[in-house]
């Protein structure tokens, strides 16, 4: 075994990485009891989680290690920043109580993720961490895949979304999208990246197989955005794959997209005349983002301040959602634009300069975890991809130099205390 295999088995057994994927794991098997239970699991398994999640943060309390951030400055300024703001713009919300109780459901995971991510980075680096948690939420996000297998689903359909007894038991059409989006990337990213045993392989190319099946019967768009941006990545960037290897690979997906198209009543064929129609009639995501601008051109100060986080009720009526459906503008007119921009940044801009700077020669996970949000909301604890979003997104915060040099000092530090010890 040599030291990166060593490196990530000490991760695999950490505590915090532990306590980390049993709360994301918790959320999938909450989206897979509402659906089964329609609807009836959903204050139990909010109560399953909650408790988890106290247990999590008591335990990294235990193991806590704040002597130096491992992220690049301001990044802890701005998550105290945001969390601040966050949670004092849900008291000027229309019901005061539903914004409140939904920002502690945003903050205190969120928290708990940097923090345990901050523990992590002082014992690991950020790039075997990426391949710890490429490997554990490929085992996660793999559960809504088995589980439309194992229901007898079976292989025959060609348009699973909206169709109700058509898509199992456990799981609806925009779920098994995105999982399947998380699944197929981490799966080429762990091929290219990591070793494992041929049994592993084996469960890789077969679910990858269903798993590709299922996302085109899917009819989640912004899985196949997440997976066609991947694709042009894996052409243009990846450097630890053969250009011969890159054209057959990419061949495939290109080839089961053109003969899905031709069979009648595609998901693919349908989801193209529903954005057709949405183009001419207008999309409701834009149609509620237009509400919301709307209401902020009214009142100009909205653009500093935010409408309150979670704060529907003021900015969205008419014909508009219920919520934004999207990630970033639910902290845009929650919080206002300085505190959108102080999101970005984090969230945003730093992982994406530093992803197409250094790792996106290697990984393609930035992809879903990207895409997804801005088609969904996923900012509280119990959302599909909240888990894998924020934490990835911390990691590609930190550039391979930064991590390398803030190994290197902790290896002198280290040196240093035993030689006086």
């Amino acid at each position: 075994m040599n030291n990166r295999d060593q490196a990530l088995r000490k991760i695999y057994y950490n505590s915090d990485f532990v306590l980390l994927n049993v709360n994301a794991f918790l959320v999938i098997i909450g989206y897979a009891f509402a659906v089964y239970t329609n609807l009836g699991s959903v204050e139990f398994m909010k109560i399953v989680k909650s408790f988890f999640i106290v247990f999590s943060i008591i335990a990294l309390f235990k193991n806590m290690q704040l002597n130096k951030s491992p992220f690049p400055s301001p990044t802890f300024l701005f998550i105290l920043i945001f969390s601040f703001w966050v949670f004092l713009m849900s008291f000027f919300s229309e019901n005061i109580g539903y914004s409140i109780s939904k920002a502690m459901n945003f903050l205190i995971p969120l928290i708990y993720v940097y923090i345990a991510m901050h523990n992590l980075l002082n014992k690991f680096s950020a790039n075997d961490l990426v391949k710890a948690f490429l490997r554990s939420f490929n085992l996660i996000y793999a559960i809504p895949i088995l589980l439309f297998l194992l229901t007898g689903a079976g292989f025959s359909q060609t348009n699973i979304y909206g169709q109700g007894g058509k898509e199992g038991q456990f799981f609806v059409s925009n779920q098994y999208g995105w999982a399947c989006s998380m699944f197929i990337i981490s799966s080429v990213d762990l091929w290219l990246n990591t070793k494992f045993n041929n049994l592993y392989k084996i469960f890789l190319v077969s679910t990858v197989a269903a798993a590709l099946y299922l996302v085109l019967i899917s009819g989640n768009r912004a899985a196949w955005l997440a997976i066609g941006l991947a694709l042009l990545i894996f052409i243009l960037r990846l450097k630890n794959i053969r250009i011969d290897f890159k054209i057959i690979i990419s061949i495939i997906p290109i080839v089961a997209i053109i003969w899905f198209y031709q069979l009648p009543e595609s998901s693919l064929m349908i989801r193209i005349n529903d954005t057709e129609t949405q183009l001419e009639g207008g999309e409701a995501r834009f149609n509620t983002a237009k509400l919301a601008i709307s209401a902020f051109n009214d009142d100009k100060t909205l653009w500093f301040t935010g409408a309150g986080m979670f704060n529907y009720e003021k900015i969205i009526h008419g014909d508009g959602l219920g919520d934004f459906h999207n990630s970033y503008l639910e902290v845009l007119f929650g919080g206002g634009i300085i505190l959108f921009l102080m999101f970005l940044n984090f969230m945003v801009f730093r992982p994406l300069y530093y992803y197409a700077k250094h790792y996106s020669k290697y990984y393609l996970i930035i992809t879903p975890i990207l895409v997804i949000p801005f088609f969904e909301s996923n900012l509280t604890g119990g959302q599909f991809l909240f888990f894998p979003w924020f934490i990835f997104m911390l990691l590609f915060n930190i550039p391979p130099e930064f991590d390398k040099a803030r190994l290197a000092n902790k290896e002198k530090e280290n040196i240093s205390k035993f030689k006086f010890k």
